[in-house]
């Protein structure tokens, strides 16, 4: 189980990341080119396991070296929020994912804010306990800090933030304010919490539900 309330230094958001130290990234233009592979590869495979009813978590782990992806249990509401959300609609735009490689590259030199930042996404798709199916491809070191960025997005687009509040919430609003052009940073910070709090109300409400009707 994922510990969301952790605090995380240099070491050990790496570890949590499972980003290398020394590790060099891809220019963006590749790690745009990843991004769009490994999302085309998870929404392949979960047409696959769908009719059996497996779900899986859409965060790429490296298994002795391999790529792999976990099964899941959540909400049926989190899945099509991610997987058929606003924010898999926003990703079709490039300059979405011109911005989601940015983002990687902010926060590969930040590892311990990237963890923490990134820790509650984690924790609502992943547990340790659950089993894991390899791909059949070499993992790179980026992969499951851009598939957590990349469900970020989608679990925060899809739940009605704009991209200034979804900066905002993972901690890098700074470097993309434009003062000119965006409102106040007071009230871009203001509306984040104002959806962050209720985000999280609902995915809580949602994950209530599912284990009433588990035990019921």
């Amino acid at each position: 189980m994922i510990l969301v309330g952790m605090d995380f230094d240099t070491a050990s958001g790496r570890a949590f990341l499972e980003l290398p130290e020394g590790y060099e990234l891809p220019h963006v233009e590749d790690l745009m080119h990843d991004a769009r592979a490994l999302l085309l590869h998870t929404v392949n495979l979960r047409m696959e396991t769908q009719a059996s009813g497996i779900q899986i978590a859409p965060v790429w782990e490296n298994r002795e070296g391999q790529a792999a992806l976990r099964a899941t249990v959540v909400p049926k509401e989190v899945e099509t929020r991610h997987f058929e959300g606003k924010g898999m609609s926003a990703l079709r735009d490039p300059k979405a994912l011109t911005m989601i490689a940015d983002v990687v590259e902010i926060l590969a030199d930040e590892p311990a804010m990237a963890a923490q930042s990134l820790a509650m996404t984690a924790a609502l798709w992943i547990s340790e306990e659950a089993p894991v199916r390899t791909l059949g491809l070499p993992y790179k070191g980026h992969f499951k800090l851009l598939t957590l960025v990349i469900a970020d997005f989608l679990r925060k687009l899809g739940a009605g933030f704009d991209e200034l509040e979804w900066l905002t919430s993972i901690g890098i609003l700074s470097a993309y304010h434009n003062p000119d052009e965006d409102p106040p940073v007071e009230q871009v910070v203001a509306a984040t919490r104002e959806k962050m709090a209720k985000l999280i109300a609902e995915e809580q409400a949602w994950m209530a539900a599912l284990v009433g009707r588990a035990e019921g």
